[in-house]
């Protein structure tokens, strides 16, 4: 984790290096608004931790389990944090772990997690095709294509999941295999609906770091636009291709916001701006992660007295 962390914070040092080579007084001018103006900047904070808060709702709606809402938002900042500096997505492995501790089944918590997932990830389409549609992007329709058949398959792959009959020879593999397509099985699509409901707008708030970003360059960037490149950036970094996104985030909204007539120079400036501001607020993260930790660590040793007791 630690040597994954100092390649993040490397190749984020050498992007904003890149980007002041190729446009320094684009980069200089963020600075010099977000200095000039902290309170657009905590509004656009507050927007983007906003997105998480609906999150965390969305992820209660596919629990039968009452966990606060405020402690699913820890969960979730923790595993922003762990997968900024952990290999592959060990956060989401984290909220599996940490939701069994507190008492969810082991099914249970990993169908609320991957379901919760998925439903992000239509929500994040539905954002994208909209604001396309609005910003008149025609060029980007290709580009959520393949995405879209994607998601398409996944649902199909987790429908025939949940039907499918394991022979009883494959023993406890098979028996874990069926408690969690009981599981899936139990997740109502009102539950589906009403976790995608709250999951839809979180990406409407997300794009408020880039339209802070994109003001402090000058650029005449309607909501639509801020959305689309935002939703096609974190859409392309979905592939863990460098740690924290570092390159692939940025390629996807240089993409779509070249495709609106933005200059390559700006539109990068744009993208690595956004990024260094997210990737600091991961970082700020720590905390959650450290907190949830330690408490799924307790909770574990507690039913372990408990357990000896009971013996």
């Amino acid at each position: 984790m630690r040597v994954r962390l100092m390649l993040a914070f490397v190749g984020l040092a050498l992007l904003l290096m890149f980007a002041f080579v190729l446009a320094p007084v684009d980069l200089r001018q963020v600075l010099d608004y977000a200095v000039g103006n902290p309170f657009g900047m905590v509004l656009a904070l507050l927007a983007y931790a906003g997105a998480f808060v609906l999150r965390a709702f969305s992820w209660r709606q596919l629990l039968r389990e009452r966990v606060p809402v405020r402690v699913l938002f820890a969960l979730i900042m923790g595993a922003l944090f762990l997968n900024h500096v952990a290999p592959a997505k060990a956060g989401d492995i984290a909220r599996m772990y940490a939701l069994a501790k507190r008492g969810v089944t082991g099914e249970r918590a990993v169908a609320s997690v991957v379901l919760g997932r998925l439903v992000d990830l239509v929500g994040l389409l539905a954002v994208l095709t909209a604001s396309l549609v609005l910003a008149g992007g025609a060029g980007g329709w290709g580009r959520v294509g393949y995405p879209a058949l994607l998601v398409l398959g996944m649902v199909i792959a987790l429908l025939i999941l949940s039907r499918l009959k394991l022979s009883t020879r494959f023993g406890a593999i098979g028996r874990h295999v069926n408690r969690l397509q009981g599981a899936l099985r139990e997740t109502t699509p009102s539950a589906l609906l009403r976790s995608l409901a709250f999951a839809t707008p979180a990406w409407v708030l997300e794009a408020g770091i880039l339209s802070y970003a994109g003001r402090g360059l000058g650029l005449e960037l309607s909501l639509a636009q801020v959305m689309a490149a935002t939703c096609f950036a974190i859409l392309v970094s979905a592939v863990p291709l460098a740690p924290s996104a570092l390159g692939t985030y940025e390629a996807g909204m240089v993409a779509i916001l070249v495709v609106f007539g933005v200059p390559a120079e700006l539109a990068f400036a744009a993208a690595v701006s956004t990024h260094a501001i997210k990737f600091l607020y991961a970082l700020a993260a720590a905390p959650f992660a450290l907190r949830e930790g330690l408490a799924a660590v307790r909770k574990g040793e507690t039913r372990s007295d408990e357990a000896r007791i009971e013996v």
